[in-house]
């Protein structure tokens, strides 16, 4: 079995590609709905998106040099994406005439406003429409450059977003975000990226601001990359084999790709596991005894999920603080996994910004509901592997980022060995 390419790395490497000059071929890209659309929104502007297998796992991207698109106007429909919803956003300013976007339900519920007001500052058109949220979105070509303060505590993928387009404004670009600055590996993440196709960002801080710096006339590059491993999966089947105490070795992982989530090897530690790590592989072995723990999660907020079930089954209470911005995901993140759980038996507690849950405690079975959020849906398969009887609806939802994830959780758990080895 494969593990899936990063879609962290990947969407950021497939929207500087169709910016770069030149053209550029990346390879093991995750198969996904949120890659899908972000696929779908390159090829409909006009950029030239072919695979080079027959698949989307390898792609050749053309480049447009910082002017996509098509003459007239554009439409984006993100979904339930909500990279792709901030993404597009920076991305349409650069588009020739003007862009609609839409947006699924859940996603014209979550922050977008401080985005669009950082693009008007930097002199975007942008309207908003009568649906909730201001949808549908008309965003016209102009990102003239300056100075754009904006909160940090929201998502990072605000930031993510204006840097991203930052290189083809007219004028350099200060990004100044105020603290505290949430999930910020991601924006390590995106200027990590950004300077593999050729563009630097120069990172400073004053007493109150992260400041970013993008100065004009830089452009992207083409290149070849393959995709990383994806952390935010292999975590939950390094947490489904502790659940089944057996060991994992997983090939093909660095812990410098994606440190957000790879961080979630610490905590296992603090827990009391033993972890060992080389530069491409990560192995985990089983421990007899879970312990629970108090762990700030600011900065990796997709495998708050993960620990959840592993906390279950600790010895202990475990407190995970500093997630407030969870309440921004696919749901409201802390009160349905809390909700949820509960219906299981769970001891669990929340405030707006943490999770408090009890180990030890014997579930009941239950029927339980994802909310469409393919990442509690993740956490509900892992809690059933030793909670038999409980059943889950919305199952299917892991399709956003993980499609893979039950054949995988399927594997390990009817794998006869106690040590197993994952590609």
């Amino acid at each position: 079995m494969r593990i899936p390419g990063s879609k962290y790395v990947a969407n950021r490497a497939l929207l500087i590609s169709a910016l770069a000059r030149g053209s550029s071929v990346v390879s093991n890209i995750p198969e996904n709905g949120d890659i899908d659309l972000l696929v779908g929104m390159l090829r409909h502007a006009g950029v030239s998106v072919n695979s080079v297998d027959g698949t989307v796992r390898t792609l050749e991207i053309q480049g447009s040099a910082g002017r996509p698109g098509r003459t007239g106007s554009h439409f984006i429909d993100a979904g339930e994406s909500g990279t792709l919803l901030r993404f597009a956003a920076g991305f349409a300013s650069l588009l020739d005439g003007e862009t609609f976007i839409t947006a699924g339900f859940r996603n014209r519920q979550r922050p977008l406003e401080p985005l669009l007001k950082s693009l008007e500052e930097l002199g975007a058109e942008i309207t908003r429409g009568p649906e909730q949220g201001g949808f549908p979105l008309g965003i016209s070509r102009g990102l003239k450059g300056g100075t754009t303060v904006i909160g940090g505590q929201y998502s990072s993928q605000f930031i993510s977003s204006l840097l991203l387009a930052a290189p083809y404004a007219d004028n350099d670009v200060e990004v100044k975000v105020t603290r505290p600055v949430v999930s910020s590996h991601y924006i390590d993440l995106t200027m990590g990226e950004m300077a593999r196709y050729g563009v630097a960002v120069r990172h400073t801080a004053d007493d109150n601001h992260e400041i970013f710096y993008v100065q004009a006339g830089q452009s992207y590059t083409g290149c070849n990359l393959t995709i990383p491993g994806d952390w935010s999966s292999v975590n939950c089947l390094l947490a489904a084999s502790l659940l089944l105490q057996k060991e994992i070795r997983v090939n093909g992982m660095n812990v410098m790709s994606n440190p957000a989530e790879s961080e979630f090897l610490a905590i296992l530690e603090m827990m009391g596991c033993c972890t060992e790590v080389d530069c491409e592989s990560v192995t985990v072995k089983s421990c007899s005894t879970l312990r629970g723990i108090e762990v700030d999660m600011k900065d990796s907020p997709d495998s708050v999920l993960t620990l959840i079930p592993l906390a279950l089954a600790a010895e202990g209470t475990t407190v995970i603080r500093n997630i407030g911005h969870l309440i921004y995901k696919e749901s409201n993140r802390i009160h349905h996994a809390a909700h949820e759980l509960q219906k299981l038996g769970a001891e669990i507690e929340t405030t707006i910004d943490s999770i408090s849950v009890v180990g030890g405690r014997s579930l009941k079975t239950a029927s339980v509901d994802a909310n469409n959020d393919h990442r509690l849906a993740m956490c509900l398969g892992l809690i059933e592997l030793t909670n038999k009887g409980m059943k889950i609806t919305g199952r299917d939802c892991v399709s956003k980022s993980f499609p893979e994830f039950w054949s995988y959780i399927g594997f390990i758990q009817e794998a006869g060995e106690k040590c197993l080895e994952i590609q």
